[in-house]
């Protein structure tokens, strides 16, 4: 459901004197969050998981008429959510982590010529354009966790209409597709925030190459 786009990666080849110097201590520190937030991949596989497995044992759930059969997976399907809660907070403690590296280059920044400044600036704004993006995507896939709850919970109720679940399976279906529109913008973000990272490198005159090259 949620596809992740970490910041490019850069190695340093090599550097000048003095202000390039300077450029050299924060590429480290922009470098250093890319690097920590590389942990975030880690997470994805077993989000992914449990999203998937939740998906099947709703089908399941949807195919018995028994509630005695339906419970133990609704039971399962809550359980794999609140984990997915868990997860979703060990991510953003990561992007937390990243964002506060990210920002120790400030002091670097503030000693650069003016042109090379401007240049950082723009990666800052993009920085926080980015983190904002974030943290829209990781509320409202709590709020989405919080839904999926209510519909697994509904569909082992014995008092249970059916209008109430397809409402309910409407309003789950919604907020994936915000959550789909939350990611995309992320993502975007992500580009852009590569884009001026890459612009400053080669404003501070650093000689550094893409991880990927």
């Amino acid at each position: 459901m949620k596809k992740w786009m970490i910041p490019s990666a850069a190695l340093f080849i090599l550097a000048a004197c003095n202000d390039e110097n300077i450029g050299e201590l924060v590429f480290e520190d922009w470098e250093a969050a890319v690097e920590i937030e590389q942990e975030i991949s880690t997470i994805q596989e077993p989000l992914s998981e449990r999203e998937q497995q939740e998906s099947e044992w709703y089908q399941e759930m949807l195919e018995l008429s028994e509630v005695e059969e339906i419970e133990p997976l609704s039971e399962e399907a809550v359980t794999s959510a609140e984990e997915r809660r868990d997860l979703m907070e060990e991510e953003q403690q990561i992007i937390e982590t990243s964002y506060d590296q990210f920002h120790e280059s400030s002091e670097h920044v503030d000693q650069m010529e003016e042109e090379k400044q401007q240049a950082a600036d723009r990666v800052f704004e993009a920085m926080e354009e980015r983190y904002e993006a974030y943290q829209d995507l990781h509320d409202q896939y709590i709020t989405s966790i919080d839904e999926d709850i209510t519909l697994y919970e509904m569909i082992a109720s014995e008092s249970v209409e059916i209008e109430e679940l397809q409402e309910q399976h409407d309003t789950v279906n919604e907020m994936y597709s915000m959550i789909a529109d939350k990611n995309n913008a992320f993502n975007d973000a992500t580009e852009e925030f590569n884009e001026e990272k890459t612009n400053f490198y080669s404003t501070a005159d650093l000689n550094v190459v893409d991880e990927e090259e």
